[in-house]
């Protein structure tokens, strides 16, 4: 029997294949609110508020400015918010991140994207380059993440009144990354991320994203049509996991769906392949969900209706329940941060076991 499933929530208005009827505005805070509020009370795992820098048509702000209003106004969803490291700066886009999880104590996560997927090279000045260049631009950015939130050691903070000590020094550290596109000297201008490492989240939807989000992400969204194409992506993410000696971080497996219920089913599959098209009855959804989960181990599905509200509260008020009366739905169980939720540990810091780097500092 397959296991319980965590469930993340696509928010991606007027991209791909969901859009939003005339009760819901993108723009509008409150409309925001009520969204992310009720994923939260049908017990799901994340938001994820995806972004697009390529194309003018979506009507949305920007991901991480969204899942920073969001914070203030949730309590237990993770917010996972998008960011194409083809246009972005390492040192900017890894504050963000990391911001965001001391804003949300630990529920944030960054969905990477690039320019394979969402080119937008024109908005940036960029002649465009080959693929393979998008994504060692992507691994460059990530190890100068990973490198800058750790160095603040977890402990840095001494703030002893009596001594008049704020800080160790000796307890951050300057990363000095010289890379191909990228220098950074760091430490970060903010404190280690609540998690110790952000969330980081990739779309898999062919070997090269597959090969990345094994190497590099604790989410993989595997988005293909079918069981059979889900299962290959997820044994190529699993094999370059493997290769890169990834047991003790583990890569949490995401199929993303596309739930259309009740009479809406009649319109057929979407023109996208990059999701699992299910349709019909609530019953006869998750009847699909067991046969795919069966099929596939998986740690969760990805929710992405067609429609922004009417899709999510069919799923909320139909699928959700009888998902919980078959036991595949996995509930918080107390979990504080994403990381916790979704059962992954915090990493150790890797700068613990290195010399100091200089003395302490008085403040």
């Amino acid at each position: 029997m397959a296991k319980p499933l965590h469930l993340g929530f696509l928010y991606a208005p007027q991209s791909g294949h969901q859009t939003h009827d005339e009760s819901f505005d993108p723009l509008n805070p409150i409309h925001l609110t009520s969204l992310a509020r009720d994923l939260e009370g049908a017990g799901f795992a994340f938001l994820l508020v995806d972004d697009s820098v390529g194309h003018a048509a979506p009507a949305r702000s920007e991901a991480f400015t969204t899942a920073s209003f969001l914070a203030t106004r949730t309590r237990h969803i993770g917010l996972i918010a998008a960011a194409n490291t083809s246009y972005v700066e390492p040192y900017n886009v890894t504050r963000l991140a990391a911001s965001l999880d001391h804003v949300t104590h630990g529920r944030a996560g960054w969905l990477v994207a690039t320019g394979v997927a969402d080119p937008a090279g024109a908005n940036y000045g960029q002649a465009a380059f080959a693929p393979d260049l998008h994504y060692q631009r992507a691994e460059e950015i990530l190890d100068i993440a990973r490198q800058l939130w750790d160095s603040w050691e977890d402990d840095a903070f001494v703030r002893d009144k009596q001594s008049g000590v704020f800080v160790d020094g000796a307890k951050i550290h300057p990363i000095d990354h010289i890379g191909a596109s990228f220098t950074v000297k760091g430490p970060l201008n903010v404190a280690r991320p609540p998690q110790g490492q952000v969330i980081v989240a990739h779309r898999v939807v062919d070997r090269r994203s597959a090969e990345f989000a094994g190497r590099h992400a604790d989410i993989a969204i595997l988005g293909a049509a079918t069981a059979g194409d889900i299962a290959a992506l997820r044994a190529n993410v699993i094999a370059a996991a493997s290769g890169a000696r990834r047991e003790e971080q583990p890569v949490r497996l995401f199929a993303e769906i596309v739930p259309v219920i009740g009479p809406d089913h009649a319109a057929g599959a979407p023109g996208a392949t990059s999701a699992s098209f299910l349709s019909g009855t609530a019953t006869k959804i998750v009847d699909e969900i067991e046969a795919l989960t069966n099929a596939v181990t998986l740690d969760g599905l990805l929710v992405a209706p067609r429609v922004l509200r009417s899709g999510l509260d069919a799923f909320s008020r139909d699928v959700v329940p009888e998902l919980v009366r078959r036991q595949r739905l996995l509930s918080a169980n107390g979990s504080i941060t994403l990381r916790e939720r979704l059962n992954l540990s915090r990493p150790r810091n890797i700068f613990e076991h290195k010399a100091p780097q200089h003395a302490s500092t008085a403040g």
